[in-house]
């Protein structure tokens, strides 16, 4: 959760979510780094893959995202082209 600072009358509400993309847009444009697919949103997705690729249940990951049914934390996980290779490995190693 972001809040709006400072001493005005909306200080320590919560920001909505287009004021976080805005703030997010401008950060990455002075940092040389934004383009069409660098958003909160993807970086949430990013975020849920790479927890799910370190070992986090998926129940424990849909918990996290606060998503409404397990199913919704399966569009978020995109499993990488290293671990399909990894649990292929590893399940190959196991059935010799």
């Amino acid at each position: 959760m972001f809040l709006v600072g400072g001493k005005g009358t909306r200080r320590l509400e919560p920001l909505g979510y287009d004021a976080v993309v805005r703030l997010f847009a401008r950060r990455l444009g002075k940092l040389g780094l934004r383009t069409p697919e660098t958003t909160p949103h993807a970086l949430r997705h990013t975020h849920a893959t790479a927890m799910w690729e370190g070992g986090m249940r998926e129940l424990s990951l849909y918990k996290r995202l606060g998503h409404a049914s397990p199913e919704s934390t399966k569009v978020y996980t995109r499993v990488s082209d290293e671990a399909v290779l990894a649990d292929y490995t590893r399940a190959l190693e196991k059935n010799r």
